[in-house]
């Protein structure tokens, strides 16, 4: 009952068969659909239909980033004897915009509820709320700090920090220069500056940490890993914010792929290949696709699970 209150995604890890080959970790990109799908399978379903020989569970649930993972992997049963596990590598998960969103509360509470080791004890500290929790003012405030002290370097270009630039974006500063920009889309724009305007500081970003806890208990456990780095809406995002902010998204492709594929992690690069017609939401930029664009991301991992056979 506690963890149906508190931290029912661990419901799914107990819900995956104890023979399944491989367990895909995912958030509303996995489950997302369109009204106009031909089929509404889940990414993850997909990659098990085109993976016949092996089993390819899934766990996900609206929300979850890598720090969600760790946690449900150190809950993993020890009988389970997986070959690999497929970790979804949200772009946006390592901006400030979601790593002090108001939902890191649940998330955070989640992760202690679900601590292997005395689940009283778990309860008692849930009861107390001895878990980074804060109120939505607080996490706003994080929020914003971060956006005004995490800088980035952009040639030629005037801002180095999220509060500067989306300023100027809302006070229509390339209203009349950009003919793709209206008044009526200027707030997509802004989201997309707040969202994406990042530079990843792999010393200090949570979500680092979080993957490469991860890579680590992969090594000591046994089994491969498998990062699945999301595409975006770059096509949407060069026309409404222009090259200033795909030269920061592409900066961040880049690293995160060196950056573990150093570490021994299979990285699957989707990040350009789901064009803007997939993409489902118009009035916030997120990860959720249509059937084609699940379809694309689900042949890719294959592919990527086949070439540095996995799968055997």
């Amino acid at each position: 009952e506690d963890i149906n209150k508190h931290a029912d995604t661990l419901e799914n890890l107990w819900n995956v068969p104890m023979d399944s080959d491989a367990i895909y970790f995912g958030e509303s990109s996995n489950f997302t659909t369109t009204d106009n799908d031909i089929r509404d399978l889940r990414i993850s379903e997909l990659v098990d239909e085109k993976l016949p020989e092996i089993s390819v569970a899934t766990v996900d649930n609206a929300g979850l980033h890598a720090g969600t993972y760790l946690s449900l992997l150190k809950n993993r049963p020890s009988e389970m004897d997986l070959k690999f596990v497929i970790i979804t590598m949200n772009y946006r998960s390592f901006g400030a915009n979601w790593r002090y969103a108001p939902f890191e509360n649940y998330l955070a509470k989640l992760e202690v509820m679900i601590e292997p080791g005395f689940s009283i004890l778990n309860k008692f500290l849930i009861s107390l709320k001895h878990y980074d929790y804060k109120s939505e003012e607080a996490r706003t405030e994080e929020m914003k700090t971060a956006w005004r002290t995490e800088n980035f370097s952009i040639p030629g270009f005037e801002f180095d920090d999220v509060i500067a630039w989306d300023s100027a974006m809302a006070w229509k500063t390339w209203l009349n220069e950009n003919p793709h920009l209206t008044e009526e889309n200027i707030p997509l724009a802004c989201h997309y500056v707040k969202n994406y305007a990042i530079a990843i500081d792999t010393l200090k970003n949570e979500r680092i940490q979080d993957l490469n806890a991860i890579v680590e208990l992969g090594k000591k456990e046994g089994y491969s890993i498998v990062f699945n780095l999301l595409a975006e809406n770059i096509d949407e995002a060069e026309r409404l914010v222009g090259k200033e902010l795909t030269y920061l998204m592409e900066n961040n492709r880049k690293l995160l792929i060196n950056y573990y594929t150093r570490r021994g992690v299979t990285v699957v690069d989707n990040f350009y290949n789901v064009s803007d017609s997939c993409f489902r939401d118009r009035d916030w930029p997120t990860e959720h696709y249509n059937y084609t664009g699940r379809e694309i991301v689900a042949e890719n991992i294959k592919i990527a699970i086949i070439e540095n056979e996995l799968h055997n």
